[in-house]
């Protein structure tokens, strides 16, 4: 059997939870949602690192993991 996956761990977890936990659709929009909020993540870092080594930080900006949980919907 081909994959249409190139990640195993990815075809993995697609093939435990399509049909049983969640549909096709819905398994790709929640995918893409949390790649789309790890990305977000990974640009507010970087611009934590740029912002320290222009000396443009403050104390507030420091805050990474309640910018990680705001990006991620965990209050």
């Amino acid at each position: 059997m081909t994959s249409r996956f190139e990640n195993g761990i990815l075809c993995e977890v697609y093939a435990k939870a399509v049909p049983e936990l969640v549909d096709d659709e819905g398994f790709w929009f929640r995918y893409f949602y949390r790649i789309d909020k790890a990305k977000q993540v990974e640009e507010a870092r970087a611009d934590l690192v740029r912002r320290a080594v222009s000396g443009e930080d403050d104390d507030e900006n420091w805050e990474l993991g309640s910018i990680e949980s705001s990006l991620l919907g965990r209050a």
